[in-house]
């Protein structure tokens, strides 16, 4: 298949080692308005912002697979028709994206993508961003204890759970905005997701 692509350069360098998408045609655009007569079977916002122009624009590609990284936006917030994927930093790099969709689209999805697409629950975070986002907070928890140096906590991480980088590695790739977002509007149901305050600096 051929996989029209919007990506930063971080984004890219990943795609280019991945498993999945050796298994296609990767094609890079530079702005999603260069879609509108693309022969792509489907299509990769990684940079997507909800705004009504964004959606606007992505909408008249349907009803092929439009794919959006939207790690903390839900579909009901943004289309019903999208399939959401998680393409933080780090986490494209595997032999699958995580992803949620309707039953419907999920069902087109697997015609096209087999198992390659591991649906999840419609909820801010997925799965693996929430775990990692926890992880992250709960080193800036153990950072403020001063029971070891972000340093000390990145290298016992990765040795001890085989994790491709530290917690605090990863907050810098990910960016500590995002994760802030993200255990601010987990911690709206459950106060367990309370970011720690050192990150919230």
């Amino acid at each position: 298949m051929i996989l029209a692509v919007l990506a930063s350069d971080l984004q890219k360098e990943e795609i280019a080692t991945s498993p999945f998408f050796s298994k296609h045609e990767v094609v890079y655009s530079e702005n999603d308005s260069l879609w509108a007569n693309h022969m792509a079977d489907v299509f990769l916002d990684l940079l997507f912002e909800p705004t009504p122009d964004r959606i606007g624009k992505l909408e008249k590609l349907l009803p092929k697979p439009v794919l959006v990284n939207s790690v903390i936006g839900t579909l009901n917030t943004i289309h019903p028709s999208f399939i959401r994927i998680n393409a933080w930093p780090g986490f494209l790099r595997g032999k699958f994206l995580e992803a949620a969709a309707s039953e419907e689209i999920r069902a087109m999805a697997a015609a096209r993508f087999g198992d390659e697409l591991i649906f999840v629950k419609d909820c801010p975070g997925f799965v693996s961003p929430r775990i990692v986002a926890m992880v992250i907070n709960e080193a800036f928890f153990t950072l403020e204890a001063g029971t070891a140096t972000k340093a000390e906590i990145d290298i016992a991480m990765k040795l001890g759970t085989g994790y491709p980088f530290g917690p605090f590695e990863w907050a810098e790739k990910i960016g500590l905005e995002n994760i802030k977002e993200l255990l601010n509007v987990l911690s709206v149901d459950n106060p367990v997701y309370t970011p720690a305050k050192s990150l919230t600096l």
